[in-house]
């Protein structure tokens, strides 16, 4: 097939690596600053499309700033030689909302094993994708939504051209892309997709009076009104920044990490909550599997826990988190902090917990997993299965981890445990974008979560099934919660 496709925009020419062609950078909206997204700039001759698209507007682990905010663009990867239409795994990438893009992640190796087209999205990030500018009364949507709808709109549209199936789409995420995919599923554009893979949800969406308190915080900094859109939109990048940079460092006590920004709950775009969108039946024919890592909370908690704590007693209550701290000492592993797997099962397990229960009572299919493999790469080696070990060997390109630049994580070569564990995991993500079945291989047995087996696939160097793991901690949640 050609290299040079053609689009509504205008045709793009990509490249041809081994036996995967790929468009990086292809813009697919364009916005104005905290506007919503629109149409794409049009071109007439082949535009190129062989490098990495640009990277929003984000600080670098050593404190620089560093991308644009034209950043609205995506990457396509296909395989050659292979009779389409062919499913679609539509990327949203992860970093707290605020880092991260689509150049971080190659998709060739996913789109020659499925094989599939995969499509890699960058979106607005930080401020200029969730600054409420809308009141409590009357929010605004998130520019980091209308951006990622666009996205799925050009798909839609576009995706055939690449050999792509618009009917058949499954979204992925991790961390706050995961947020973003469950966001996306309660959309009407987003139900449209088969089935969905979420690692490490953090939370639902925002209430609209969160973010206009961070707006208001952040407008403060700037000594502007939310209604005075020109001056907005005339101030420097950095200027927005370090005035969002000050609103979390004073939000660690209420945020985990002072991690402010998210999506809202507008009610228009955004028309409800994912857990009210799977409740009321709307993702029942959606194949769904939420996904978490043993030991989530290390990463972040490597100065301390303190306000980590302050942060889970807040949501949880003082008097039932120190009844919660009782039954996790007394189930403690060898070596295993008790405090962090607590914070971990709070934050990440719990929400993914819930919406896998709300799945089958609305009788729809959730699975549910936890990563318990440490890769052999920093920081994973020194922290074990924390967040983001999941995502390293997804992106893997066997028998190598790759670099990823934004994060400043090294590449590294792979054991025959990250090897093993990473096949599990391709064939599984793919058996959802194949089949709509993450059951594949060595977790052939794996069956949809439901309150009775609670069946949990385990990714480990052996990867295995089994029926509700850590039960008596569950169980105390359950108890605490009335369930």
């Amino acid at each position: 097939m050609s290299l040079v496709v053609p689009t509504g925009s205008g045709p793009v020419a990509g490249r041809l690596a081994g036996d995967v062609r790929s468009w990086p950078g292809i813009p697919y909206a364009s916005a104005d600053r905290f506007g919503p997204a629109g149409p794409a700039p049009s071109w007439s001759e082949p535009r190129s499309a062989t490098t990495p698209g640009p990277v929003g507007v984000q600080w670098t682990p050593a404190g620089t700033l560093t991308g644009t905010e034209e950043c609205l663009t995506l990457d396509v990867y296909a395989p050659v030689d292979v009779p389409g239409p062919l499913p679609v795994l539509f990327w949203v990438h992860g970093g707290a909302f605020q880092t991260g893009a689509a150049a971080d992640y190659d998709g060739s190796v996913l789109a020659a094993a499925a094989p599939a087209v995969v499509v890699a999205v960058s979106y607005r990030l930080g401020p200029f994708g969730f600054l409420q500018l809308g009141t409590a009364a009357a929010p605004e949507p998130s520019p980091a939504i209308t951006d990622l709808l666009a996205a799925l709109a050009w798909v839609d549209r576009e995706i055939a051209a690449f050999g792509g199936d618009p009917d058949r789409i499954t979204l992925v995420g991790q961390s706050a892309g995961a947020s973003l995919v469950c966001a996306l599923l309660a959309t009407p554009a987003g139900q449209r997709a088969r089935a969905a893979v979420a690692f490490s949800v953090g939370g639902p969406v925002l209430e609209p009076a969160e973010t206009e308190d961070v707006a208001a915080r952040t407008l403060h900094q700037l000594g502007l009104p939310r209604t005075d859109l020109a001056a907005l939109r005339a101030l420097p990048a950095e200027a927005v920044m370090t005035a969002a940079a000050t609103v979390s460092r004073e939000s660690r006590r209420q945020r985990l990490g002072g991690v402010v920004w998210g999506p809202v709950l507008d009610g228009a775009v955004l028309p409800a909550q994912p857990a009210d969108a799977v409740a009321a039946g709307a993702l029942r024919d959606t194949s769904l599997w939420f996904g978490s890592c043993r030991d989530e909370m290390t990463m972040f908690l490597q100065h301390g826990s303190d306000d980590a704590v302050t942060v889970a007693r807040a949501r949880v209550g003082g008097a039932r988190f120190d009844r919660l701290r009782e039954v996790y000492a007394a189930t403690a592993r060898p070596e295993e902090d008790p405090v962090q797997a607590l914070l971990t099962d709070e934050m990440w397990v719990q929400p993914a917990w819930e919406l896998a229960l709300a799945t089958s009572a609305a009788g729809g299919r959730a699975w549910l997993s936890r990563w318990d493999h440490a890769p052999d790469l920093p920081p994973y080696d020194r922290l074990g299965p924390t967040h983001g070990a999941d995502n390293a060997c997804l992106w893997a390109h066997p028998p190598f981890f790759v670099e990823r630049p934004l994060l400043a994580r090294p590449a590294g070569d792979m054991t025959d445990a990250d090897l093993a564990v990473t096949a599990a995991l391709h064939d599984a993500v793919l058996g959802m974008v194949q089949a709509g079945t993450p059951a594949t291989g060595a977790l052939a047995d794996w069956v949809p979560y439901e309150p009775t087996a609670r069946c949990t696939a385990v990714f480990d160097a052996v990867p295995r099934v089994e029926s509700d793991p850590a039960a008596q901690r569950r169980r105390a949640w359950a108890a605490l919660s009335g369930g």
